[in-house]
């Protein structure tokens, strides 16, 4: 169906005449760390040169590539790390199929001599798997990973397994445009497997305390972010915006961070309670609320643990009646159809005490601590 006509054209050639670098590009939806959707806005100066300076971090510049595509184009991954960088460069894009099919994205590398990769590191534990089941003869060049943070074992496995030849990490997030810190050209394997690589062309950054100190290089601290791609704001919400940007435009990205003295840095664990399985945000007082609502249950609190595919899985850790006995498949059948599939717990662990404290709150870094340690 071809919907251009003269009409049409002559009206979007008009509307040309108005675009700024400054004026509106995107609204792009968020999950946050609220839980709560929120629609971070950015121009089309963020995007062109986020755009520009990923597909150069990632060697678009450097021949004519075929990117293998499994990210969706409706996140900032596919929307600017994709086939912004792509149109920028021109690059080709491959989609496997019009679902996420990790079996099709195989058979795409091969079948169009795909030379790039972009995925969540989710997507690429599937990638490996399939690829051990049929072994194909695959050779591309560069593998990026971004939307979570990729274990070095992973890594490891995909270089192994689907024989790429260089690894890379992008690290961001939406109200950055996308991406903050990145993978280089000329990075050895210790910097691609144990950080996210370089705070990007053109960026400030810094990491403070609770008090809003910058901490010293190596020290953890939540990370903030200057620059050209910082969002304009939340749409219609000058409240929210504010909570997230100072008024020196200082944009606080709730992640505990570590940035080193030449300008690497590694994601320490979200300040926010959020839990993400498989990129999917998980808000754990919606699971929290449920749970206390089970007869057996006197206290629930619902953390992350680490999951080599999922990057975290949802547990349930729970203090239940004298005399009770409660299951995880107890749990499950509980929480069917009240919760979203991917949001019902897969963990359960039964606690005599939480530790908190002296005011009473929860320390659920040190409930994660003690239950990661013995899985």
């Amino acid at each position: 169906m071809d919907f251009a006509n003269e009409t049409s054209i002559r009206e979007i050639r008009a509307n040309q005449q108005h675009v700024t670098p400054e004026s509106l590009a995107n609204i792009q939806f968020t999950s946050g760390t609220t839980g709560q959707p929120k629609a971070a806005t950015v121009t089309h100066h963020n995007v062109v040169n986020n755009s520009l300076s990923v597909g150069k971090r990632n060697e678009l510049d450097t021949k004519h590539h075929k990117i293998c595509v499994q990210v969706p184009f409706f996140h900032t991954y596919g929307y600017t790390i994709t086939i912004g960088a792509a149109v920028s460069y021109g690059a080709t894009m491959v989609v496997p199929s019009s679902t996420y099919n990790s079996l099709q994205n195989l058979r795409a590398i091969k079948q169009e001599n795909c030379t790039v990769i972009h995925g969540t590191p989710t997507m690429y534990v599937d990638l490996v798997n399939v690829q051990l089941q049929h072994n194909e003869k695959i050779f591309p060049e560069i593998a990026v990973s971004g939307g979570a943070p990729c274990s070095p074992e992973l890594f490891k496995k995909m270089k192994r397994h689907l024989n790429v030849k260089k690894m890379k990490s992008v690290y961001g997030l939406t109200e950055v445009t996308a991406v903050a810190f990145q993978s280089t050209p000329l990075d050895d394997e210790d910097k691609v497997l144990n950080t996210v690589g370089h705070v990007g062309d053109n960026l400030e950054v810094k990491v403070v305390d609770e008090e809003n100190n910058v901490v010293p290089s190596g020290t953890p601290g939540e990370l903030c972010v200057r620059g050209y791609s910082a969002m304009v704001g939340y749409w219609e919400d000058k409240e929210k915006t504010a909570e997230m940007i100072d008024d020196r435009r200082w944009l606080k990205t709730g992640d505990q961070f570590i940035l080193d003295k030449d300008g690497y840095g590694r994601i320490v664990g979200r300040i926010k309670d959020m839990i993400n399985r498989a990129g999917e945000n998980i808000f754990p007082k919606e699971i929290e609320d449920l749970l206390y609502t089970h007869p057996d249950i006197l206290e629930a609190h619902v953390i992350g643990l680490a999951h080599e595919r999922l990057g975290e899985e949802v547990c349930a850790c729970v203090k239940v009646q004298d005399g009770a006995e409660l299951t995880l498949e107890a749990i499950t059948e509980f929480c069917r159809g009240k919760l979203a599939k991917f949001k019902i717990p897969s963990q359960l662990r039964i606690v005599d005490e939480f530790p908190k404290t002296q005011s009473g709150k929860i320390q659920k870094f040190l409930l994660k601590k003690r239950y990661e340690s013995v899985t």
